[in-house]
């Protein structure tokens, strides 16, 4: 758009500036001076066939093995055990008369005399059996016995394939000209021309 514009402002403008350059002292109203616009290319990339499609037969051949197998020899077996009741003995101390206020005679000094009377609470050690876990039925498990063996076994049967190979490109890149270099005519700014 703006090489349309310089060449538009070129074609209108270059007449009269060279029919009034012999004109000294004149007042320029716009000034232009020639530019080269450059050429404009474009990267263009092509495929190119390097190598065209094909295929083959691929035969493979059985494949066998040797594969550890497990055989049961004798079963798992469960039997069970009787576990008795398991008593502890404790000792608790427990009250026998709690403390208490009472009203007693004492001869002091010869003297018959009331006094009140503070009586302790009275404890004795008591033992017991205690049942700490009582009797149960306990299973015993006996585990399964089992064997390895090897037998031979087919892994992979015997097959064919056909492999398809793909065609095989490569890209190539070139120049291509757009636009070819251009003279133009585009405004400028200078002293004594106004714009």
């Amino acid at each position: 758009m703006r090489h349309r514009f310089w060449s538009a402002a070129a074609a209108l403008v270059l007449t009269p500036v060279l029919a009034s350059s012999a004109v000294a002292g004149g007042r320029a109203l716009s000034c232009y001076e020639q530019a080269t616009v450059p050429a404009v290319y474009r990267t263009v990339h092509q495929k190119v066939l390097v190598q065209p499609a094909s295929s083959y037969v691929v035969q493979k051949p059985a494949v066998y093995g040797y594969q550890k197998r497990r055989v049961l020899v004798q079963p798992e077996r469960v039997s069970y055990r009787t576990s008795p009741a398991v008593y502890q003995t404790r000792q608790s101390r427990v009250l026998v008369q709690p403390a208490s206020v009472g009203w007693e005679y004492r001869v002091i000094k010869g003297r018959k005399i009331l006094c009140k009377v503070q009586n302790p609470a009275v404890y004795k050690t008591v033992s017991q059996q205690v049942l700490v876990q009582p009797a149960s039925k306990v299973a015993v498990r006996q585990p399964a016995i089992y064997s390895t063996v090897n037998e031979k076994v087919l892994v992979q049967p015997a097959s064919s394939y056909r492999v398809q190979k793909p065609a095989v490109y490569t890209t190539v890149s070139r120049q291509v000209l757009v636009q070819p270099a251009q003279q133009v005519w585009k405004p400028v700014r200078v002293r004594g021309c106004r714009y």
